[in-house]
């Protein structure tokens, strides 16, 4: 009885089955502004849990909804690294929200905060739209 042919897998959008060196970067800054979110939530509670918070319960607002955004965008950087078309567009978003962040700090006194926001936005906005990140996340 001779053997039947067993289906090959499907293959990735854009052609090949891994993940390009620019798109595990390019998830990996996502899921390091995810960590920059805790951590800012961290702060934040320790202002208002240590210090004597002006408006406690605006400084716990704050904390819940970094907490959620955090958890929002380490989710849309994880579907960047397994290449799910879906992720594109809440990162985008995210990344400009960053950016008219972080662009006021140039100008607030804080060049440093400016650069924490603006550095990784850019480098991601731009490397999204690049055709070989494009072509594995498309399809």
């Amino acid at each position: 009885m001779p053997a039947r042919p067993v289906p090959s897998q499907p293959s990735r959008p854009g052609g090949g089955d891994r993940r390009s060196p620019l798109l595990t970067l390019l998830g990996v800054l996502v899921l390091l502004e995810a960590v920059l979110l805790v951590a800012g939530a961290a702060y934040l509670l320790h202002g208002l849990l240590v210090e004597d918070a002006a408006e406690p319960v605006a400084a716990g607002f704050l904390v819940v909804t970094a907490l959620l955004f955090a958890a929002g965008v380490a989710f849309c950087g994880r579907g960047l690294l397994q290449r799910a078309t879906w992720a594109r567009s809440p990162v985008v978003v995210w990344q400009l929200l960053e950016l008219a962040a972080g662009l006021p700090a140039f100008s607030g006194g804080a060049p440093w905060l400016g650069l924490v926001l603006v550095l990784p936005a850019a480098v991601v906005l731009v490397g999204l739209f690049l055709p070989s990140v494009s072509a594995q996340i498309s399809r």
